[in-house]
């Protein structure tokens, strides 16, 4: 049977872009040759490993969700006047990327910082060592190294420029 056209193209494309709606975390993950790669948490809990690093994939479902680069400036804006490290993207609506601290950096120029989708989480939970624990819909659930007040003030953060750029 021939698909042809945008189907075949959609079938070819990874999990990640067939499944935009399921994802709940994107993070970056050292792969198993020890070099930076991606990893995709699902809301069944499944994880898939990409192995290309975490900015590639964003900008690769940015492009996918048909967005543009111009929405990211237009919030910046919005957050220009706050003290803020850590920058929540909003690619769409529907798709609100919460920063999260999902490793411990072992190279000097490796990233730590990843995102949790907005839409997902239900609920954040004192995790051990000082770090907590992300409750998605669907069940799936996450560790990472923010304390749960940090993660509060970036899905609060998170929560109002979406606003700002819905309105």
């Amino acid at each position: 049977m021939n698909i042809g056209g945008r189907g075949e193209r959609l079938l070819k494309s990874p999990r990640y872009k067939r499944e935009w709606r399921n994802i709940c975390a994107i993070l970056p993950a050292y792969l198993p040759d020890g070099t930076n790669g991606t990893e995709i948490t699902y809301t069944d809990g499944t994880a898939e490993p990409v192995e290309r690093r975490l900015d590639w994939v964003l900008n690769d479902i940015l492009g996918h969700l048909k967005s543009s680069k111009a929405i990211l400036e237009k919030q910046s804006k919005i957050i220009l006047d706050k003290e803020v490290r850590r920058v929540p993207l909003i690619l769409c609506p529907d798709f609100a990327l919460v920063p999260v601290k999902g490793r411990e950096a072992v190279g000097e120029h490796d990233k730590s910082t990843g995102y949790i989708v907005l839409k997902q989480t239900e609920k954040i939970m004192p995790g051990k060592g000082g770090g907590c624990r992300i409750c998605f819909q669907g069940g799936a659930s996450l560790n990472v190294y923010d304390t749960p007040r940090t993660l509060w003030k970036n899905i609060q953060l998170a929560e109002q420029i979406n606003r700002q750029m819905c309105a």
